[in-house]
């Protein structure tokens, strides 16, 4: 390993323990509570930022927090634009994405929600104005695919239903679902629009898209800037210790039975232990596994499953291949269309 290298790594870990050290003490308040109670806590604690300057944001945001010697990158795209440090893009060619769309905003905290950094991100402007205050949702049948050379892949399509959402690149799912989570905690405005009720879609894009370095440097330099941080960035388990999955029920949200999931077997078990589930239609199908505390502990992917019968198997190991403790968890089944759990009880 060479020395610039080396030194960056010092460098990022040597941040990482001061962002870690600033914000240890912010959550003492809420950090033992669970559900509504944590819910309603967080909205106290994050409703510290007074800024209402979108100048201000826009500026903080291309010309320092998103740029990276001279480059900015779109959330969507995955285009790199040339920025100056401490400059401004054309912004008829690269402008400011409100994820949470300017048109849902209730009246009140019009300005700070305007100027809040913590859902405003660079976008290419043509893909901006695709997306309009469309809804979030995952694509089946895609009119328009925004491609770049990064890997980056967005559409704007129906869904199975047949309404018109916009599906982020999977680089950006987790960090624009959390976004969302932080603004419909910090003000209260509504995840459901245009008939689209997006809860459960960010929730899965949040455990699919876990908080990286890069998000977490964000988080902080927003902190900095607005002084009030992100809970779903800085604690990303408070998501399912506020939104579930509850482990003591099965759940089923499962229309016109797209998804029918069978009774694992066996159960309580040892060694490992199947379940059997049923697509009507073909899809994409994630299943996550939690334990009692709500955290993700295991996560499959089986891309494209074709309809019919299929199942799975838990060998009771986390995602580092660690034998799990005994107890209760939770294994939950979500295709693009609906989403069904069962609860397993795992004996060492």
């Amino acid at each position: 390993m060479n020395i610039m290298k080396m030194r960056k790594i010092l460098l990022t870990s040597l941040f990482l323990f001061i962002v870690v050290f600033a914000f240890a003490d912010y959550y003492d308040g809420v950090i033992n509570l669970t559900g509504q109670s944590l819910y309603f806590g967080l909205r106290t604690l994050i409703s510290t930022n007074t800024n209402t300057s979108y100048d201000g944001s826009k500026e903080h945001m291309f010309g320092y927090m998103d740029n990276t010697n001279g480059l900015v990158r779109c959330v969507y795209t995955g285009q790199d634009w040339s920025v100056p440090v401490g400059g401004m893009p054309n912004q008829n060619n690269f402008n400011c994405e409100h994820t949470y769309a300017q048109s849902w905003f209730s009246s009140t905290d019009s300005s700070k929600k305007k100027a809040d950094l913590h859902h405003l991100f660079p976008t290419n402007a043509g893909v901006n104005s695709s997306r309009g205050n469309l809804p979030f949702g995952t694509v089946i049948n895609s009119n328009a695919t925004y491609v770049s050379y990064n890997g980056y892949v967005s559409k704007r399509g129906t869904t199975s239903q047949g309404t018109t959402v916009f599906e982020p690149a999977n680089q950006h799912k987790g960090n624009l679902a959390r976004a969302l989570l932080y603004f419909n905690t910090r003000y209260n405005d509504s995840l459901n629009q245009q008939n689209v009720n997006m809860m459960e879609t960010l929730i899965a894009w949040h455990n699919l898209d876990p908080v990286d370095d890069q998000e977490r440097a964000r988080n902080q330099s927003i902190y900095v800037f607005q002084h009030n941080r992100n809970p779903y960035v800085d604690h990303p388990e408070f998501v399912q210790r506020i939104w579930g999955p509850v482990p003591n029920d099965d759940e089923t949200n499962s229309p016109v039975f797209e998804l029918t999931i069978d009774e694992p077997y066996p159960n309580p078990f040892v060694s490992s232990t199947s379940i059997g589930y049923n697509l009507k239609s073909s899809s994409d199908v994630n299943i996550q596994v939690y334990n009692v505390k709500g955290q993700l502990v295991r996560s499959f992917t089986e891309s494209k499953a074709s309809s019919g019968a299929h199942s799975i198997t838990w060998d009771g190991m986390d995602s580092e291949s660690r034998k799990c403790a005994s107890g209760v968890y939770m294994i939950r089944i979500l295709s693009d269309k609906a989403m069904a759990a069962k609860k397993v009880l795992l004996q060492n």
